[in-house]
């Protein structure tokens, strides 16, 4: 057995096993948690802006802020529980290869702003900019959407949370609708409901993730 093969053999155990570990989490009492994190961080976001401006950590409209990290940190585990379930589902699919690397690429931006960094080096609205990446996620969606709708309520957590990111694009955009006092009456309602809004979408195809991964532990149990 030649040293590559071995690594590789390692790799895949590996995986499976953190595919059991991760199955054993229990959805609901996630679900609760996360959801109270994302409340704290609201309410403290609306305190920055509207009181205590100098809460800079507070601060969702900013890279460096403990809600910015988490929301990062947040999508980076909903990639890699995505990961597990391309690595060990029982049937392969294409839209699942696709569709981790996506929420990888937006944990990646979500904490390193590149969407703004672009936007203000090219002159260009980044979500015209993001259309090809943001096409090519809605068709994996999509795929994934079919393959599991039948199976309740892994369907709803994947509409769910497309639909919260939808919202948060939408909130995003309309930001910059109108000039002052317009502007700055919609910028800070529709900013902490666009930060708040990814959160969730995150939470949700978190959530999905574990439930697929939950199933197909349970079906290997059984076998």
């Amino acid at each position: 057995m030649t040293e590559s093969v071995r690594r590789t053999g390692l790799v895949v155990r590996s995986l499976a096993r953190a595919s059991e570990l991760l199955a054993r989490v229990p959805v609901i009492p996630v679900a609760v948690v996360l959801g109270l994190i994302i409340s704290v961080f609201v309410a403290f976001g609306i305190a920055q802006r509207t009181a205590y401006p100098e809460w800079r950590l507070a601060n969702l409209d900013t890279e460096v802020s403990i809600a910015t990290w988490f929301s990062a940190a947040l999508l980076w585990v909903a990639a890699a529980g995505w990961l597990l379930v391309a690595v060990t589902s029982r049937s392969g699919s294409v839209a699942v290869w696709v569709w981790w690397p996506l929420l990888a690429w937006l944990a990646l931006d979500e904490g390193n702003a590149f969407h703004e960094r672009l936007e203000r080096w090219t002159g260009v609205d980044w979500q015209l900019l993001y259309v090809p990446i943001m096409a090519v996620g809605v068709l994996a969606w999509w795929a994934l959407l079919r393959r599991y709708r039948t199976r309740p309520p892994l369907g709803s957590w994947l509409v769910a949370g497309a639909a919260a990111w939808g919202l948060a694009l939408l909130f995003e955009l309309i930001q910059n609708w109108g000039g002052s006092p317009v502007r700055a009456a919609i910028y800070d309602p529709t900013m902490i409901a666009e930060e708040a809004l990814e959160m969730i979408g995150s939470t949700a195809w978190l959530i999905a993730a574990l439930l697929i991964l939950g199933r197909e532990n349970s079906h290997r149990r059984v076998r």
